[in-house]
């Protein structure tokens, strides 16, 4: 009897104690989230910090970037234009070499005949000078084959004369225009030193562009977990106010979930292709190839060589020409009603802001500016600003 009392107490006892300290234990449970959550916050701000550091430094890189395109379009304008004087100056040798060796076998041509002349009058001139003097019917005739004979010889040696100025002169022409080749090869070596130098900065600044996106990557996926961390405890923290609040009822949590409606276009078929090239990249969520993180593609890539013209995919008025952080050069026609087109990462544009575009017009020339990990043609359709699938249109 007195051990079944002994035992009752007892328990008596450890239910009132944990009574008592469930209250206590929320505490310090509480207190140890609500640390937790601190420490998470100031983690947040930390990658906020990075994050928004290494965006300044992509947002300065691609303005020394878009520096650098310039200065390389403008070499590599300057290395086609010293190559083209190049290859005139090649196809002018090539002409004056012909026209000097036709005038050296003028030459030798008129020379050979002048020495056999000479070699028979002064060689054999008693025989020559006697057939003149025996074939002549008096001095006057004698005189007048005399002056014929020299007439014959100073037009010969004219002639040969004339000749040797012409092939001098041609010689010298080819003298200056090898010299200007010379020329022109020294500026096109420096031309091409030039663009390579240009291009390895290009390729630093992209080094440093590539480390910058990473580094904002990290800090966003890791201010991503944190914010999820942090929405977590959250909820933990308010789920036992909520049981503390609610301790003598049982407590129904109901939940609505909303979602974004997708609004899925019909093709009308207005649309035109841009280019006709096979298509490497759909439009629809995927991992970023630079950025390394789950993102909404919002075009359509087709897979073209770098300069490949690029058309209107329908008639409109351009509203931007020339270069747009991320996309490179850029071009995008609004159609009306709402749809606009865009193309992106092109080597040049041909069209200008506000300019009237009709359908098929060459608008652009691929090329793999701005964030580009290749050559091609990112193209998307906008439906009042909202980008849509391009393959709905096409």
């Amino acid at each position: 009897m007195m051990k079944k009392k002994t035992v009752t107490l007892v328990a008596s006892l450890l239910c009132g104690s944990i009574m008592m300290a469930t209250p206590y234990w929320y505490q310090a449970q509480d207190e140890d989230l609500t640390n937790q959550l601190s420490n998470i916050q100031q983690q947040l701000t930390n990658e906020a910090n990075k994050k928004s550091e290494a965006e300044k430094t992509i947002g300065t890189v691609y303005e020394q970037l878009h520096a650098i395109q310039i200065e390389l379009d403008t070499a590599t304008a300057d290395l086609k234009q010293v190559q083209a004087d190049r290859i005139r100056l090649d196809q002018d040798i090539t002409k004056t070499e012909a026209e000097l060796k036709a005038a050296q076998e003028r030459l030798q041509s008129r020379e050979k005949v002048f020495y056999k002349r000479v070699r028979d009058i002064y060689i054999n001139g008693r025989l020559s000078y006697l057939d003149v003097v025996v074939g002549s019917k008096d001095f006057s005739d004698f005189a007048n084959r005399m002056e014929m004979l020299k007439r014959i010889l100073q037009a010969d040696m004219e002639l040969i004369n004339t000749i040797k100025t012409e092939r001098e002169e041609i010689a010298s022409k080819k003298a200056k225009l090898e010299a200007d080749r010379a020329k022109v090869l020294e500026l096109e070596k420096v031309a091409q030193e030039k663009q390579t130098i240009i291009n390895q900065k290009k390729a630093e600044r992209q080094a440093v562009l590539e480390r910058a996106m990473n580094d904002r990557d990290t800090a966003e996926r890791a201010y991503n977990e944190l914010m999820a961390s942090s929405a977590s405890i959250t909820a933990m923290l308010q789920q036992r106010a909520a049981e503390r609040a609610a301790a003598a009822a049982a407590a129904s949590q109901g939940g609505s979930s909303g979602g974004a409606t997708t609004t899925w276009v019909q093709g009308t078929g207005q649309l035109a292709a841009p280019v006709n090239a096979p298509i490497t990249s759909d439009f629809g969520w995927r991992i970023h190839p630079i950025y390394g993180t789950s993102r909404l593609h919002a075009g359509t890539d087709f897979g073209v060589d770098e300069g490949t013209p690029v058309h209107a995919a329908d008639g409109g008025v351009v509203v931007e020409a020339g270069w747009i952080s991320g996309y490179g050069y850029t071009v995008i026609i609004d159609h009306g009603n709402g749809m606009s087109t865009l193309y992106a990462h092109n080597s040049d544009v041909s069209v200008s802001p506000g300019q009237t575009v009709s359908k098929g017009q060459v608008v652009s020339y691929s090329g793999n500016t701005g964030g580009s990990t290749g050559p091609h043609l990112h193209f998307e359709v906008r439906i009042n600003g909202e980008p849509t699938d391009p393959m709905g249109y096409l």
